[in-house]
Protein backbone atom coordinates (compact mmCIF):
# COMPACT_ATOMS: atom_id res chain seq x y z
CA UNK A 1 0.00 0.00 0.00
CA UNK A 2 2.90 2.23 0.89
CA UNK A 3 4.55 1.95 -2.65
CA UNK A 4 0.75 2.96 -4.08
CA UNK A 5 0.73 5.79 -1.95
CA UNK A 6 4.07 7.12 -3.09
CA UNK A 7 3.16 6.23 -6.68
CA UNK A 8 0.35 8.98 -5.93
CA UNK A 9 1.77 11.48 -4.62
CA UNK A 10 5.41 11.45 -6.94
CA UNK A 11 4.01 9.96 -10.28
CA UNK A 12 0.37 8.82 -10.77
CA UNK A 13 -1.21 5.89 -10.54
CA UNK A 14 -1.19 4.61 -14.36
CA UNK A 15 0.04 8.12 -15.33
CA UNK A 16 0.39 6.82 -19.05
CA UNK A 17 -3.08 6.20 -19.48
CA UNK A 18 -4.48 9.04 -19.08
CA UNK A 19 -6.46 10.09 -22.08
CA UNK A 20 -6.64 12.95 -24.59
CA UNK A 21 -8.88 13.30 -27.89
CA UNK A 22 -9.14 16.05 -30.77
CA UNK A 23 -12.21 17.64 -31.52
CA UNK A 24 -13.24 18.56 -35.05
CA UNK A 25 -11.22 20.75 -36.86
CA UNK A 26 -8.77 23.27 -35.49
CA UNK A 27 -10.10 26.29 -34.55
CA UNK A 28 -8.17 28.70 -36.35
CA UNK A 29 -8.92 27.02 -39.42
CA UNK A 30 -12.70 27.29 -38.82
CA UNK A 31 -13.83 29.55 -41.36
CA UNK A 32 -14.90 33.66 -39.64
CA UNK A 33 -17.70 33.64 -42.94
CA UNK A 34 -19.75 31.45 -41.10
CA UNK A 35 -23.29 32.32 -39.13
CA UNK A 36 -22.15 32.87 -35.33
CA UNK A 37 -24.82 30.37 -34.31
CA UNK A 38 -23.86 26.83 -35.10
CA UNK A 39 -26.52 25.33 -37.06
CA UNK A 40 -28.07 21.79 -38.12
CA UNK A 41 -28.62 23.40 -41.77
CA UNK A 42 -25.54 21.92 -43.30
CA UNK A 43 -24.50 19.91 -46.53
CA UNK A 44 -23.77 17.24 -44.30
CA UNK A 45 -25.18 14.11 -44.93
CA UNK A 46 -24.67 10.69 -43.77
CA UNK A 47 -21.23 9.34 -43.65
CA UNK A 48 -21.63 5.57 -44.63
CA UNK A 49 -18.44 4.05 -43.41
CA UNK A 50 -20.28 0.43 -44.49
CA UNK A 51 -23.06 -0.82 -44.95
CA UNK A 52 -23.89 -1.15 -41.47
CA UNK A 53 -23.05 1.67 -39.84
CA UNK A 54 -24.59 5.33 -40.44
CA UNK A 55 -23.16 8.52 -38.73
CA UNK A 56 -24.86 11.99 -38.99
CA UNK A 57 -21.61 14.70 -38.49
CA UNK A 58 -21.73 17.81 -37.03
CA UNK A 59 -21.02 20.79 -39.00
CA UNK A 60 -17.81 22.15 -37.30
CA UNK A 61 -17.87 26.36 -36.10
CA UNK A 62 -16.74 28.42 -33.28
CA UNK A 63 -19.71 27.41 -31.38
CA UNK A 64 -19.61 23.86 -31.65
CA UNK A 65 -15.78 23.54 -31.42
CA UNK A 66 -16.70 25.70 -28.09
CA UNK A 67 -19.41 22.97 -26.96
CA UNK A 68 -17.11 19.86 -28.28
CA UNK A 69 -14.36 21.13 -26.71
CA UNK A 70 -15.31 22.31 -23.16
CA UNK A 71 -14.30 20.52 -20.13
CA UNK A 72 -17.66 18.88 -19.55
CA UNK A 73 -17.84 17.21 -22.56
CA UNK A 74 -14.62 16.11 -22.36
CA UNK A 75 -14.83 14.57 -19.17
CA UNK A 76 -17.82 12.49 -20.37
CA UNK A 77 -16.32 11.54 -23.04
CA UNK A 78 -12.95 10.24 -20.98
CA UNK A 79 -16.25 8.53 -18.88
CA UNK A 80 -17.84 6.75 -21.99
CA UNK A 81 -14.27 5.54 -23.61
CA UNK A 82 -13.09 3.71 -20.09
CA UNK A 83 -13.54 0.63 -19.18
CA UNK A 84 -15.89 -0.11 -15.85
CA UNK A 85 -12.95 -1.53 -14.45
CA UNK A 86 -11.42 1.42 -13.86
CA UNK A 87 -11.99 4.81 -12.78
CA UNK A 88 -11.40 9.01 -13.61
CA UNK A 89 -10.23 10.78 -11.32
CA UNK A 90 -11.56 14.71 -11.55
CA UNK A 91 -11.91 17.39 -9.73
CA UNK A 92 -15.68 17.68 -9.54
CA UNK A 93 -15.51 21.69 -9.93
CA UNK A 94 -13.55 21.99 -12.85
CA UNK A 95 -14.22 18.96 -14.38
CA UNK A 96 -10.39 18.28 -14.86
CA UNK A 97 -9.38 14.62 -15.27
CA UNK A 98 -6.55 14.29 -12.99
CA UNK A 99 -5.46 9.89 -12.86
CA UNK A 100 -6.71 6.94 -14.36
CA UNK A 101 -6.52 4.35 -11.93
CA UNK A 102 -7.65 0.96 -11.96
CA UNK A 103 -10.28 -0.49 -9.29
CA UNK A 104 -8.08 -3.02 -7.91
CA UNK A 105 -5.26 -0.24 -6.58
CA UNK A 106 -8.64 1.58 -4.91
CA UNK A 107 -9.66 -1.57 -3.30
CA UNK A 108 -6.46 -1.68 -1.69
CA UNK A 109 -5.77 1.88 -0.65
CA UNK A 110 -9.43 2.80 0.63
CA UNK A 111 -11.91 0.07 1.90
CA UNK A 112 -14.98 1.32 3.18
CA UNK A 113 -13.98 4.84 3.45
CA UNK A 114 -15.81 6.35 0.39
CA UNK A 115 -12.71 6.84 -1.13
CA UNK A 116 -11.77 9.81 1.30
CA UNK A 117 -8.47 9.36 2.13
CA UNK A 118 -7.38 8.54 -1.47
CA UNK A 119 -9.20 11.65 -2.55
CA UNK A 120 -7.17 13.76 -0.09
CA UNK A 121 -4.03 12.14 -1.47
CA UNK A 122 -4.43 13.49 -5.29
CA UNK A 123 -5.56 16.79 -3.41
CA UNK A 124 -2.47 17.08 -1.90
CA UNK A 125 -0.31 15.55 -5.01
CA UNK A 126 -2.12 18.33 -7.48
CA UNK A 127 -2.91 21.36 -4.65
CA UNK A 128 -6.55 21.20 -5.59
CA UNK A 129 -8.20 24.36 -3.58
CA UNK A 130 -9.98 22.90 -0.24
CA UNK A 131 -13.22 24.00 -1.82
CA UNK A 132 -12.98 21.19 -4.69
CA UNK A 133 -13.80 17.89 -4.13
CA UNK A 134 -12.15 14.75 -5.81
CA UNK A 135 -14.48 12.50 -7.50
CA UNK A 136 -14.02 8.99 -8.35
CA UNK A 137 -16.04 8.04 -11.37
CA UNK A 138 -16.85 4.27 -13.31
CA UNK A 139 -15.93 4.01 -16.57
CA UNK A 140 -18.81 3.37 -19.12
CA UNK A 141 -17.36 2.25 -21.88
CA UNK A 142 -19.85 -0.51 -21.42
CA UNK A 143 -22.66 0.97 -21.38
CA UNK A 144 -22.21 3.03 -24.79
CA UNK A 145 -21.96 0.30 -26.55
CA UNK A 146 -22.01 1.17 -30.74
CA UNK A 147 -21.12 -1.85 -31.92
CA UNK A 148 -24.94 -2.17 -31.12
CA UNK A 149 -26.83 0.29 -31.38
CA UNK A 150 -24.77 2.09 -34.25
CA UNK A 151 -26.55 0.01 -36.91
CA UNK A 152 -30.11 1.51 -35.91
CA UNK A 153 -29.00 5.14 -36.59
CA UNK A 154 -30.09 4.78 -40.45
CA UNK A 155 -33.64 3.90 -39.40
CA UNK A 156 -33.43 5.97 -35.86
CA UNK A 157 -33.29 8.96 -38.77
CA UNK A 158 -35.26 7.78 -40.70
CA UNK A 159 -38.43 7.67 -38.76
CA UNK A 160 -37.77 11.08 -37.08
CA UNK A 161 -37.18 12.80 -40.46
CA UNK A 162 -40.50 11.06 -42.09
CA UNK A 163 -42.13 13.13 -38.56
CA UNK A 164 -40.92 16.05 -39.56
CA UNK A 165 -38.09 15.77 -36.73
CA UNK A 166 -33.94 17.26 -37.84
CA UNK A 167 -32.25 13.41 -38.03
CA UNK A 168 -29.71 14.69 -35.48
CA UNK A 169 -31.68 14.85 -32.58
CA UNK A 170 -32.64 11.05 -32.99
CA UNK A 171 -29.23 10.04 -33.16
CA UNK A 172 -28.28 12.57 -30.14
CA UNK A 173 -31.00 10.56 -28.47
CA UNK A 174 -29.89 6.98 -29.36
CA UNK A 175 -26.74 7.46 -28.33
CA UNK A 176 -27.32 8.50 -24.56
CA UNK A 177 -30.78 7.10 -24.03
CA UNK A 178 -30.39 3.00 -23.86
CA UNK A 179 -27.50 2.29 -26.55
CA UNK A 180 -26.63 -1.26 -25.39
CA UNK A 181 -30.16 -2.75 -24.30
CA UNK A 182 -33.67 -2.27 -26.13
CA UNK A 183 -35.47 -3.70 -23.33
CA UNK A 184 -33.73 -1.62 -20.00
CA UNK A 185 -36.20 -0.16 -18.05
CA UNK A 186 -36.03 2.67 -15.72
CA UNK A 187 -36.25 3.11 -12.26
CA UNK A 188 -39.85 5.28 -13.40
CA UNK A 189 -40.49 2.50 -16.09
CA UNK A 190 -39.38 4.29 -19.29
CA UNK A 191 -38.55 1.44 -21.35
CA UNK A 192 -36.41 0.42 -25.24
CA UNK A 193 -33.47 1.74 -26.80
CA UNK A 194 -35.64 5.14 -26.65
CA UNK A 195 -36.72 5.00 -22.96
CA UNK A 196 -40.56 6.05 -23.93
CA UNK A 197 -42.69 6.18 -20.92
CA UNK A 198 -46.01 3.79 -20.83
CA UNK A 199 -48.54 6.50 -21.12
CA UNK A 200 -46.37 8.48 -24.01
CA UNK A 201 -46.37 4.98 -25.54
CA UNK A 202 -49.67 4.37 -25.58
CA UNK A 203 -50.32 7.72 -26.59
CA UNK A 204 -48.74 6.89 -30.05
CA UNK A 205 -50.48 3.99 -30.48
CA UNK A 206 -48.00 1.40 -29.15
CA UNK A 207 -49.27 -1.26 -26.76
CA UNK A 208 -48.14 -2.57 -23.21
CA UNK A 209 -50.24 -5.28 -21.92
CA UNK A 210 -50.38 -9.13 -21.94
CA UNK A 211 -46.77 -9.49 -21.86
CA UNK A 212 -46.46 -7.28 -25.31
CA UNK A 213 -44.48 -4.09 -24.73
CA UNK A 214 -44.08 -2.32 -28.47
CA UNK A 215 -41.44 0.26 -27.01
CA UNK A 216 -39.31 -2.79 -27.37
CA UNK A 217 -39.75 -3.00 -31.04
CA UNK A 218 -37.42 -0.30 -32.54
CA UNK A 219 -38.99 1.31 -35.08
CA UNK A 220 -42.21 1.49 -33.14
CA UNK A 221 -40.28 2.79 -30.36
CA UNK A 222 -38.27 5.34 -32.69
CA UNK A 223 -41.74 6.82 -34.38
CA UNK A 224 -42.62 7.30 -30.44
CA UNK A 225 -39.94 9.31 -29.58
CA UNK A 226 -40.28 11.53 -32.97
CA UNK A 227 -43.39 12.33 -32.19
CA UNK A 228 -42.91 13.28 -28.50
CA UNK A 229 -40.02 15.69 -29.76
CA UNK A 230 -41.97 17.44 -32.55
CA UNK A 231 -45.49 17.58 -30.67
CA UNK A 232 -44.03 18.71 -27.37
CA UNK A 233 -40.42 19.12 -26.61
CA UNK A 234 -39.80 21.69 -29.61
CA UNK A 235 -43.26 23.64 -29.17
CA UNK A 236 -42.16 23.90 -25.23
CA UNK A 237 -38.66 24.74 -25.89
CA UNK A 238 -40.04 27.78 -28.53
CA UNK A 239 -42.22 28.88 -25.68
CA UNK A 240 -39.95 29.21 -23.02
CA UNK A 241 -37.51 30.87 -25.19
CA UNK A 242 -40.18 33.55 -26.32
CA UNK A 243 -41.21 33.74 -22.42
CA UNK A 244 -37.56 34.86 -21.63
CA UNK A 245 -37.07 37.14 -24.68
CA UNK A 246 -34.34 34.75 -26.41
CA UNK A 247 -34.37 34.60 -30.02
CA UNK A 248 -33.95 31.00 -31.30
CA UNK A 249 -33.29 29.25 -34.65
CA UNK A 250 -35.38 25.96 -34.67
CA UNK A 251 -31.99 24.31 -36.58
CA UNK A 252 -29.68 25.95 -34.11
CA UNK A 253 -27.69 23.52 -32.07
CA UNK A 254 -27.89 25.01 -28.72
CA UNK A 255 -31.58 25.20 -29.24
CA UNK A 256 -31.87 21.22 -30.41
CA UNK A 257 -29.97 20.72 -26.56
CA UNK A 258 -32.49 22.35 -25.20
CA UNK A 259 -35.09 20.23 -26.86
CA UNK A 260 -33.06 17.07 -25.85
CA UNK A 261 -33.01 18.73 -22.15
CA UNK A 262 -37.01 19.17 -22.47
CA UNK A 263 -37.18 15.15 -23.68
CA UNK A 264 -35.08 13.91 -20.56
CA UNK A 265 -36.62 16.40 -17.74
CA UNK A 266 -39.43 17.36 -18.75
CA UNK A 267 -40.89 21.07 -19.68
CA UNK A 268 -41.43 22.25 -16.49
CA UNK A 269 -38.17 21.33 -14.76
CA UNK A 270 -36.55 23.05 -17.88
CA UNK A 271 -38.66 26.10 -17.96
CA UNK A 272 -38.55 26.56 -13.91
CA UNK A 273 -34.07 26.47 -14.35
CA UNK A 274 -33.91 28.65 -17.14
CA UNK A 275 -36.10 30.93 -15.11
CA UNK A 276 -33.25 30.86 -12.50
CA UNK A 277 -30.28 31.90 -14.94
CA UNK A 278 -30.04 35.12 -15.25
CA UNK A 279 -28.30 37.87 -17.64
CA UNK A 280 -28.33 35.44 -20.35
CA UNK A 281 -28.88 37.00 -23.96
CA UNK A 282 -28.51 34.35 -26.13
CA UNK A 283 -29.00 30.32 -26.91
CA UNK A 284 -25.51 28.92 -26.59
CA UNK A 285 -24.75 30.30 -23.10
CA UNK A 286 -27.92 29.61 -21.51
CA UNK A 287 -27.36 26.30 -22.63
CA UNK A 288 -23.70 26.30 -21.10
CA UNK A 289 -25.36 28.19 -17.52
CA UNK A 290 -27.72 25.08 -17.41
CA UNK A 291 -25.26 23.00 -17.65
CA UNK A 292 -23.73 24.61 -13.44
CA UNK A 293 -27.91 25.16 -12.54
CA UNK A 294 -29.32 22.91 -9.94
CA UNK A 295 -33.21 23.86 -8.54
CA UNK A 296 -36.19 21.76 -8.02
CA UNK A 297 -35.70 18.50 -9.84
CA UNK A 298 -33.23 20.24 -12.44
CA UNK A 299 -30.31 18.20 -10.64
CA UNK A 300 -27.06 16.67 -12.08
CA UNK A 301 -28.31 14.19 -13.94
CA UNK A 302 -30.22 17.00 -15.72
CA UNK A 303 -28.01 19.13 -16.40
CA UNK A 304 -25.21 16.68 -17.46
CA UNK A 305 -27.95 15.13 -20.39
CA UNK A 306 -27.12 17.65 -23.04
CA UNK A 307 -22.94 17.24 -22.49
CA UNK A 308 -23.37 13.19 -22.19
CA UNK A 309 -25.23 13.59 -25.60
CA UNK A 310 -22.39 15.82 -27.07
CA UNK A 311 -20.00 12.94 -25.48
CA UNK A 312 -21.28 9.95 -26.62
CA UNK A 313 -21.51 12.08 -30.36
CA UNK A 314 -18.00 11.83 -30.31
CA UNK A 315 -17.20 8.72 -28.68
CA UNK A 316 -19.34 7.44 -31.02
CA UNK A 317 -17.53 9.34 -34.27
CA UNK A 318 -14.05 8.05 -32.05
CA UNK A 319 -15.68 4.30 -32.33
CA UNK A 320 -16.08 4.61 -36.04
CA UNK A 321 -12.44 6.25 -36.83
CA UNK A 322 -11.12 3.40 -34.47
CA UNK A 323 -13.07 0.27 -35.28
CA UNK A 324 -14.71 1.10 -38.71
CA UNK A 325 -12.45 3.34 -40.72
CA UNK A 326 -13.29 5.69 -43.81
Amino acid sequence: MKRIIKSILFGGIFSGLMLSFTFGNNPSRVSKERNNDFSFKNDSHYIIHNDTFHFLSIEDDSNALGFLSSPNVIFWMKDIMLSADSFLVVNQTTRQVIDVVHKDAIQKIDRGQNLTSLGSLYALKHSVPSNHKIKFVRGRKEFFNYSVVGPKLKIANSVFESVGVNPMVSQLLLLIESPSNNKGVSHSGAAGHFQIMPSVARKYGLRIRNGVDDRLVFSKSAYAAARLVKEYCVPQAQRICIKNNIEFDKDALWFNLLVLHIYNAGAGNVANAVKHVTDVDNGNELIKRLWHTNIGAFQNSSQNYSQVCLASYLGYKEFLKTNVGK
